[in-house]
């Protein structure tokens, strides 16, 4: 799982002893790097806003996926599920966690100047009553 704004470019660097072939066919963006061998990196350059779920061609256990966000708003959680976001300007912002298999959480998150705020996801998120 990796993190970035539009634009980036997002290396794939193979350290394994055996070739690699890295694809998508994800709407936000479709790429092929084709096949490469240990030592060797190849980088590809996301454009457009949105979840890419990125795969090998040669070993179907192998998977990731790269979120492509069009502002800096963004966090991935630490090993105890705590995350900084700063900057954020003052408002009444939505807020949203993402998981690969429970997919989307929005709250409402209040930000005042010059104090923090936190805000806690559950998850897997309960039931609503």
């Amino acid at each position: 799982m990796v993190a970035v704004t539009v634009g980036s470019t997002v290396d794939f660097p193979n350290d394994d002893p055996i070739y690699h072939n890295v694809f998508s066919l994800s709407r936000t963006k479709t790429f092929d790097l084709g096949r490469f061998p240990k030592g060797k990196s190849r980088g590809e350059r996301f454009d457009k806003a949105g979840v890419v779920k990125v795969f090998c061609q040669i070993h179907s256990h192998m998977s990731a996926t790269v979120m492509v966000f069009d502002h800096p708003w963004f966090a991935i959680p630490d090993e105890q599920g705590m995350f900084d976001l700063s900057g954020v300007p003052p408002g009444t912002h939505q807020i949203t966690a993402w998981h690969e298999r429970l997919g989307d959480t929005t709250l409402p998150l209040r930000v005042d100047a010059g104090r923090p705020a936190t805000i806690d996801f559950v998850l897997p998120v309960p039931a609503q009553p």
